[in-house]
């Protein structure tokens, strides 16, 4: 399995909609009984503004909300599933907010085992040859692959980002699996929520199985 490559796995969820961040500050989490009054003290706040807000709670989840989206992240595996509350019970309160869409984020920082393997998933994911007669020696620096319909029926993408990984990682790619929803008109607050907990198990399954496919039929594993 891809796990022995595996240095850092994040998760992202991500809501497009119309939010006045300046709502969404650690003192109106607590004040909602979502975190404790000691995590809202120790916010590490990085912006407070009426377009943005962004800080970090506890070093468990990374909060960044502008006019027209609202992120929930962190790298902190058994925090997995507290974000996940923690989105959808921020939103359970705040019902009527206008949310758009939904993003499931799967972000993988991999450790290839060499730097010829590094150099070797790029020619295999893109043909550089073609580069030969301009270019000395090409490399692949970004990828991206986009499936406009989803095969679960459901409606939104499926989108995959391959680049090198910015977190220090010696011979690092970053494989990130976003799985997108649009959301049906009505209640689209309550849609929101819902499809993040009816999709949350099977956005997992599915980018483990996009990453493990994609390194299996390289030859990287």
């Amino acid at each position: 399995m891809f796990e022995k490559l595996l240095e850092i796995e994040t998760v992202s969820i991500v809501f497009i909609g119309d939010f006045n961040p300046i709502i969404l500050q650690p003192f109106w989490l607590e004040s909602k009984g979502l975190i404790r009054e000691s995590e809202a003290i120790k916010a590490k706040v990085e912006v407070m503004h009426n377009e943005i807000v962004k800080y970090e709670l506890d070093d468990w989840v990374n909060i960044e909300i502008t006019k027209n989206r609202c992120e929930f992240k962190t790298s902190k595996v058994p925090y997995f599933e507290p974000v996940k509350d923690l989105a959808t019970s921020v939103f359970k309160i705040l019902r009527e907010t206008p949310i758009k869409a939904l993003g499931i984020n799967h972000i993988y920082d991999l450790k290839m085992q060499s730097e010829e393997k590094y150099f070797e998933l790029g020619k295999i994911l893109t043909p550089l040859d073609i580069w030969s007669k301009d270019l000395d020696n090409p490399r692949l620096l970004n990828l991206e692959i986009f499936e406009a319909e989803r095969k679960d029926g459901e409606k939104g993408h499926i989108r995959i980002r391959i680049n090198p990984s910015d977190q220090k990682i010696q011979y690092g790619v970053v494989v990130n699996v976003n799985s997108h929803f649009d959301l049906q008109s009505g209640d689209l607050m309550l849609s929101a929520v819902v499809q993040l907990e009816k999709n949350w198990l099977k956005s997992f399954e599915q980018s483990r199985n996009i990453v493990q496919n994609l390194l299996s039929k390289t030859g990287i594993l």
